[in-house]
């Protein structure tokens, strides 16, 4: 069985329930990914964003605040997480589903995939990509915030210690760019383990993260020969 397919049946919800204080409490804290859109939304038009693992929709809630009359589609693992969000945040487009298989049809302005692909079985991580590329529209956005270390490693998730279930950590940005579709336009580091301290420190590799934003063109970034 893929990793992906356990988070599917039952292990994402058990995270879901497991965070669910913390993760109420994120609509009104500081957020990375909505940080940076704030700093492209007066260069950009802005129309339709999609959140993949989106948990219950908080992200998408503060968002919802700045763009009130955008599409706003989250899609995430956990059926508890979607149906939570569902309940409250009935205004926001919420489905069930994995990476390697989106359900959803539309391109968006703006993807955001934020700490999910480092939980991406690495027999999905292609189709995960490609499916991740087909929303992101011609001249979209695509923030992906996730572990940034000096190579691939990988790490036994804890909660399950008898499987073979692992957190995955590379540069997936790079992978974006070697499309040669994608360039990086603005990149934020820090310490994973250091909640809610933003202040420049010392971070092994291992810890270290990374929230980037990729503006994608089909023609702009190839040379002309």
């Amino acid at each position: 069985m893929r990793q992906d397919t356990t988070f599917l049946d039952h292990e994402g919800n058990q995270w879901f329930n497991r965070n669910r204080i913390a993760i109420d409490q994120k609509v009104d804290q500081f957020d990375l990914p909505t940080y940076l859109i704030d700093l492209i939304q007066s260069q950009t038009e802005i129309d339709s964003i999609a959140e993949l693992g989106c948990s219950n929709g908080w992200r998408l809630k503060k968002l919802q605040e700045r763009f009130p009359n955008a599409l706003l589609s989250g899609v995430d693992a956990s059926l508890a997480a979607i149906e939570d969000g569902q309940k409250k945040y009935p205004n926001l487009d919420l489905y069930q589903g994995l990476l390697a298989d989106i359900p959803l049809q539309k391109t968006y302005d703006i993807v955001i995939v934020h700490f999910v692909l480092c939980w991406v079985d690495r027999a999905a991580l292609a189709i995960s990509i490609a499916e991740i590329d087909r929303l992101v529209k011609q001249g979209g956005m695509l923030i992906i915030g996730d572990f940034y270390p000096d190579f691939p490693q990988r790490r036994h998730y804890h909660h399950l210690p008898e499987q073979d279930i692992f957190t995955y950590k590379q540069n997936y940005p790079a992978i974006f760019e070697s499309f040669g579709t994608y360039q990086e336009i603005a990149k934020f580091t820090g310490n994973h383990d250091v909640e809610k301290d933003w202040t420049i420190q010392v971070c092994d590799s291992s810890n270290r993260f990374a929230c980037s934003i990729l503006h994608k063109s089909l023609v702009s970034y190839y040379q002309e020969l």
